[in-house]
């Protein structure tokens, strides 16, 4: 099981290339994650660097909210975030564009580092 406070603190380090693809300069996206292991965390770009820091940012660009267990689902291919959207596994404010662009960067380089 992936350990969510574990990924956000790896975020910056070594998914940053894929950070910096994703997120224009200046942008700035909550994660909510409800439940056993969740907690709240915060990525934003800034002067070409990827900052993370834990807890929520009230003028964030974009805040996605779920469960820890969804999140983990998301990162692992378990659930598909079209069907999460759907039916309300997954919820977004602000700017849908950024979560859709963090899943095309971030979520398949995390699942190629995780096939052997």
């Amino acid at each position: 099981m992936v350990q969510l406070a574990d990924f956000f603190a790896s975020v910056g380090e070594d998914l940053a290339p894929a950070l910096v693809g994703a997120l224009p300069d200046g942008v700035t996206v909550t994660f909510q994650l409800s439940g056993d292991g969740g907690g709240d965390w915060t990525i934003a770009r800034q002067s070409g660097d990827v900052v993370v820091r834990r807890g929520v940012q009230a003028s964030a660009d974009c805040k996605l909210i779920c469960s820890a267990e969804a999140f983990r689902g998301l990162l692992s291919g378990d659930l598909d975030s079209r069907h999460g959207f759907l039916d309300g596994t997954l919820k977004v404010e602000g700017d849908v564009g950024l979560v859709l662009r963090l899943e095309q960067w971030v979520v398949r380089r995390v699942r190629q580092r995780a096939d052997p």
